[in-house]
């Protein structure tokens, strides 16, 4: 398998696998090499030799290991110049509370977590990888002429061309000249909260949400004006939602445009009310 670098498609694989036993990290004189011992990891340090070994391995021989671990291997095949997957990961572990020590070999990387909290761990990943798969969505015998099954997926960077083009067709306004950057940004920080909505090979809508820690919020809403009216502005949304609120959002708010106050029905059927708020912003320079 030829290693990956799309981060969309590497956590779309992430194919968790948890080895039996518990691992310890243990500090030896380097050259160390003792009879029937399987290393599983070795380090040198300035201050000495680090070795990871199952913990009755260790204790048969006299050491004393550190942080009792389960190990898991991600099977996604990883390019050690990928950018972004362990960032990911260790990300999500950290919001779950969880120590995560990461190894990374030529074809895998590797985790080793406490072991008390190896299901949860496992759980965190396995959820993280479900997230960026896609979801197939249905409409009603009827609804869709050109054909009744959409898929909605986090987004990846080679979808920029189509967004740019989806949002033309729409009149969203956006800077093209930054429109790769955001999206890569994004898909950086909750990559399975930057949808697209596709009909075979073609992006037929969008939606982009974040989340701050604390409430979510809806952005680039899109659908190809040729396929509205099929509900796919709506099972974004519903897909959206349900993402956010898997992430702790308690609420989710949204922003639109003075001169697009005809979308504020289709928000309201969706249980949004208006609040009386002033909106300002101040836009940045970028640091050179």
């Amino acid at each position: 398998m030829a290693p990956e670098r799309d981060l969309s498609r590497l956590l779309a694989s992430i194919a968790p696998q948890r080895h039996e036993g518990v691992y310890v990290f243990c500090d030896v004189q380097a050259g160390w090499e003792p009879e029937g011992v399987e290393v599983q990891m070795s380090f040198e340090e300035d201050e000495a030799t680090t070795v990871v070994l199952a913990q009755e391995q260790a204790a048969a021989i006299g050491l004393d290991g550190e942080l009792p671990s389960a190990w898991i291997t991600l099977g996604a095949s990883s390019d050690l110049a990928a950018v972004g997957f362990l960032a990911v990961i260790t990300a999500r572990m950290a919001a779950a509370g969880i120590s995560a020590n990461v190894v990374s070999a030529l074809h895998h990387d590797h985790l080793f977590v406490p072991v008390a909290m190896a299901e949860e761990a496992m759980a965190v990943l396995t959820t993280l990888e479900e997230l960026h798969r896609p979801v197939q969505v249905t409409f009603a015998v009827g609804k869709a002429e050109r054909g009744g099954i959409v898929e909605i997926r986090p987004a990846r960077v080679e979808d920029a061309q189509s967004l740019a083009a989806l949002w033309d067709l729409c009149g969203l306004r956006f800077d093209s000249a930054q429109l790769l950057a955001e999206l890569q940004s994004c898909i950086r920080v909750h990559g399975e909260l930057v949808l697209v909505a596709t009909a075979g090979a073609a992006v037929v809508g969008s939606l982009w949400a974040t989340y701050d820690g604390r409430r979510g919020w809806i952005q680039r809403l899109a659908t190809d004006p040729a396929r509205r009216g099929q509900g796919i502005a709506s099972a974004l949304m519903a897909e959206a939602e349900d993402r956010l609120a898997g992430l702790g959002a308690g609420k989710v708010d949204l922003l639109i445009e003075p001169d697009n106050v005809g979308a504020v029905a289709f928000y309201e059927k969706l249980g949004y009310q208006s609040d009386q708020l002033l909106f300002m912003e101040r836009r940045l320079q970028p640091r050179p």
